[in-house]
């Protein structure tokens, strides 16, 4: 399996309850966030929870879904998400949100593998793999620049 390992962070100028009560709507992020063609909850309610699962497909610049499943396994509103993810993507995640400069430091760590074959035997080829972690990133940038608008009027 290969792994990878992404840091992203993004700024917002608002409190971190507000970017809390923003994010932690999952089932809303494929109506502002168009990577994100799914994420749905296994259950009724529709933000995240201790325990919650939901199933997700994100697709970037390149002509692949991959499609996974997150559960929470720590969660600390309004500082803290860590999430373990099996599918496409089988790894951990960690979110936190710290109060900083008169707003609010997102850190999100995602630590996680590909399952998908052909993905591994390619990533292999010296130029590949920076092309599918650059694909990561321009769905996180993008993903940043729609929820910084909403977040912030």
């Amino acid at each position: 399996m290969e792994m990878y390992h992404f840091v992203t962070e993004w700024f917002f100028q608002v409190p971190v309850e507000q970017v809390w009560e923003e994010t932690a709507n999952i089932e809303a992020y494929p109506t502002w966030w168009k990577n994100l063609k799914k994420a749905k909850m296994r259950g009724p309610e529709s933000k995240l929870q201790l325990g919650s699962v939901a199933d997700c497909e994100v697709k970037g610049a390149l002509s692949f879904s991959l499609r996974f499943t997150v559960e929470v396994t720590t969660f600390e509103p309004p500082h803290l998400v860590e999430i373990k993810s099996t599918g496409d993507l089988v790894g951990t995640g960690k979110w936190i949100l710290e109060s900083k400069d008169n707003g609010t430091q997102s850190t999100f760590y995602w630590d996680v593998g590909t399952t998908n074959p052909i993905l591994n035997i390619l990533a292999k080829i010296p130029f590949v793999k920076p092309i599918l972690e650059k694909s990561h990133d321009d769905v996180m940038t993008k993903g940043y620049e729609i929820v910084k608008a909403r977040i912030e009027g």
